[in-house]
């Protein structure tokens, strides 16, 4: 009976995790001990194995959809390891009853969040405040707290990461999975040195929780997380309360009951007197003005955003009626799909702020598998069936409505979408610019998206958009643009997920007041060269394409196949690290490292349309064909199982290295008789930061189209920022016949390193 009892708490444990995203310690550690009958220090062990797993299970999805800041993640993460696992050792030395009234007390500060609830953080509060140290310190003190008593998880971890870097909250709970399971593994292997567990037992409860995380999931969406949240708050207070005075001496009791319950009638007391003022103000509001009393927002907002591409897409939905949109969703779906599933939600709309040329959208995909209809601006033609929406059309989708408001200048038919709360706010909520206005930069008005329009044109569309309809929102209106720093769709694009309209007002080149003419100079000049791709995908995504099928694409290739597929045009494309490709690849590769701008940097190498062999590191070759499926390159044929083995088998000749070089080697070259062609890849605009003497400036976007000027017969050398794109712009040039080619370890930052400072 006991068991049976143990193992359905277990599930609840997971469905507490799935509807909450926390507070797994504070019931798997009563559960074992008061339930399972397990020792305190085994029960907090076991405890941290459970969440740990239950962590890691509940990251993936947010690392498909870009919401873990791993560096961020990575370094709080690693300060928490090292804490845990001092507190984990360090419980050998602290009575079991210490640590239990440690653990009670660690309760009450999580029955106080839950209470409280989760503060949403500003845009950009607090990023780039903290000094590294005290990251560390602050990372290093949850991790103590947890390893020593099992508990302090993402209660703790969600608002310090959120402190910490700005993270805004979906980045933060995200990435707070990855710290709560490094944390908990370390922790454990501090307890490990001094505890030993019942892996049986341990094992179950994980399985059974992992079950419940699904479950909770789904429920998520169905039960009022306000509520939800306040009810376990309570009852985990009470539960700290029970645990507490279970481990305090008995003469202690009386006098720890009676402080609680004083602070429990305090707390009633100044409850009730809150009520009564709140009744009051709710009164005069009545009597005065005659609104109705606001009630909890029912909107459901969620940022969806791509690293590699720097694309950010968009769930709105209204929690009370269940009815969602999506907005500028990228191709492969599934994890809009799983996210509206978990929050009640069901897609009937997919709107795109324009046709999109720097990746596939996935329209096509959710109108497949929701019925959803697909709405673009009111001059968008298309091969398939599009709803047309109009300036200050509206878009109800119970209470939360959204607002269409033309916003040409990036393509002709730009759209931005206002985002109420509720349908009668004055003051929206946000607004999705798409490619109109970014966070420190505007889109770009120069792409061959806007075939039939001039630059020219387009920028003074965009001067009207930006100077007299984004700015005439009001300053707290929150802007959500469609991409990120690195993206080519603009020159000077921040790293800030979300801002406001007064804060671009201040600090956006593009916002401050000018005229016309100087608007159009200043957003056309100094522009990055447009990828190849970005044309073939603005007119792929007019067209009733073929929907994304990476399964289809997903094949073994033996080593015989791929040669021959090499040998009849196809591109190989190496996706390892350069390192590993300079020792050793099939002769003719093209080295796209996958630790990158991937997808972008093949899509300015790889003609559309040409048939793709994968070389993936790892097991990532699924990955690899989903990535080029984005932009459009979906014509994979298959990928090399096991390189390093088949390179070993490989028929002589078939396989090459490639030449990578020091900075001091190259300087020895250029003090030589024959000194080397130098073939800078960086764009035009980094060139600011220094360049070397008498190297030649040709951008990786445009190095296919200018082969014919770069010499067969003569040594050259590339280099890029950091090594990542001379590695593949070098192998570009050797599988266009260029046969004495290196590339610059380190790139230009390695160089001016050294002798940047001497006034090379």
């Amino acid at each position: 009976m006991t068991l049976a009892l143990t193992l359905a708490a277990a599930v609840l444990i997971g469905v507490t995790l799935g509807m909450l995203g926390g507070g797994g310690s504070i019931l798997t550690t009563p559960v074992l001990i008061y339930l399972a009958g397990v020792d305190a220090k085994q029960a907090i062990a076991m405890s941290l194995f459970v969440v740990g797993v239950t962590s890691v299970a509940g990251a993936v999805p947010h690392a498909r959809a870009g919401r873990i800041r791993w560096r961020t993640g990575l370094l709080f993460g690693s300060a928490g390891m090292a804490g845990a696992y001092a507190g984990g050792r360090l419980a050998a030395f602290v009575p079991a009853n210490v640590l239990l009234i440690a653990f009670g007390v660690m309760m009450t500060v999580t029955a106080a969040a839950m209470l409280r609830g989760r503060k949403e953080i500003e845009p950009g509060h607090g990023a780039g405040k903290r000094p590294l140290a005290r990251i560390v310190l602050e990372g290093a003190t949850v991790g103590l707290v947890t390893g020593l008593v099992g508990a302090g998880g993402g209660f703790l971890v969600v608002p310090a990461l959120a402190l910490l870097g700005g993270l805004p909250m979906p980045a933060a709970v995200g990435t707070s999975l990855l710290v709560i399971a490094l944390k908990s593994f370390a922790g454990l292997a501090g307890y490990l040195q001094s505890v030993h567990i019942d892996w049986t037992l341990t094992l179950s409860v994980t399985a059974l929780a992992a079950a419940g995380g699904l479950l909770g999931s789904r429920l998520a969406g169905r039960v009022d997380p306000e509520r939800l949240r306040k009810a376990f708050g309570w009852f985990v207070l009470v539960m700290s309360v029970f645990l507490v005075a279970q481990e305090l001496p008995a003469r202690a009791r009386p006098f720890f009951l009676a402080a609680v319950a004083l602070a429990a009638l305090a707390a009633l007391v100044r409850a009730l007197a809150s009520t009564a003022r709140r009744s009051r103000h709710r009164a005069a509001d009545r009597d005065l003005r005659k609104e109705p009393v606001a009630m909890q927002t029912p909107m459901y907002f969620a940022q969806h955003y791509l690293e590699c591409l720097s694309q950010a897409s968009y769930l709105i939905g209204d929690k009370r009626t269940g009815r969602a949109v999506i907005v500028d969703p990228r191709r492969d779906v599934s994890e809009y799909l799983d996210d509206a599933a978990a929050n009640g939600l069901h897609i009937e709309g997919v709107i795109n702020t324009h046709f999109h040329a720097d990746f596939i959208s996935g329209h096509l995909e959710l109108a497949a598998r929701t019925g959803a209809w697909i709405g673009y601006g009111a001059r968008a033609e298309a091969e398939f069936p599009i709803r047309k929406l109009h300036d200050r059309e509206r878009i109800s989708l119970g209470d939360v409505t959204l607002e269409i408001m033309e916003t040409p200048g990036h393509t002709p038919e730009s759209i931005s979408v206002l985002v109420f709360e509720r349908s009668g706010d004055s003051t929206p909520y946000g607004v999705l610019t798409g490619d109109a206005l970014f966070i420190g930069d505007v889109g770009r008005p120069d792409l061959l998206a806007s075939i039939g329009f001039s630059a020219d044109e387009l920028g003074r569309m965009l001067y009207d958009t930006v100077q007299r309809k984004l700015m005439a929102l009001p300053d707290q209106t929150r802007l959500f643009p469609a991409h990120g720093a690195g993206s080519a769709c603009g020159k000077n694009l921040s790293a800030e997920l979300q801002s406001t309209i007064g804060a671009q007002r201040l600090t956006n080149y593009a916002c401050v007041p000018m005229g016309e003419r100087e608007f159009v100079d200043i957003v056309t000049e100094g522009q990055p060269p447009a990828p190849n791709y970005f044309g073939y995908d603005a007119i792929l995504n007019r067209k009733e394409r073929e929907l994304l099928k990476v399964e289809e694409h997903l094949r073994e290739l033996p080593l015989g196949d791929v040669l021959a597929r090499r040998d009849a045009g196809a591109v190989v494309v190496d996706a390892r690290d350069p390192q590993e490709f300079a020792a050793g690849h099939l002769a003719g590769s093209i080295n796209v490292p996958a630790d990158g701008r991937f997808a972008e940097q093949a899509g300015m190498l790889i003609e559309p349309g040409r048939e793709i062999v994968v070389v993936a590191p790892g097991d990532r070759a699924e990955e690899i064909i989903t990535r080029l499926a984005r932009i459009g390159l979906d014509t994979a044929a298959g990928y090399l199982a096991d390189p390093e083995d088949a390179f070993a088998r490989a028929p002589e000749g078939s396989v090459a290295r490639a030449e990578r070089i020091t900075f001091a080697e190259l300087r020895e070259e250029l003090d030589g008789p024959e000194p080397p062609l130098i073939i800078d890849v960086r764009n035009a605009g980094e060139l600011a930061d220094g360049s070397i003497e008498g190297a030649v400036n040709i951008p990786l976007a445009e190095l296919p189209g200018r082969l014919d000027a770069v010499p067969a017969a003569r040594r050259i050398v590339v280099h890029c920022a950091g090594g990542v794109r001379s590695s593949a712009a070098a192998s570009l040039l050797r599988r266009a016949g260029r046969a004495r080619v290196a590339d610059l370890i380190g790139g230009y930052g390695a160089w001016a390193a050294a002798y940047a400072p001497a006034g090379a």
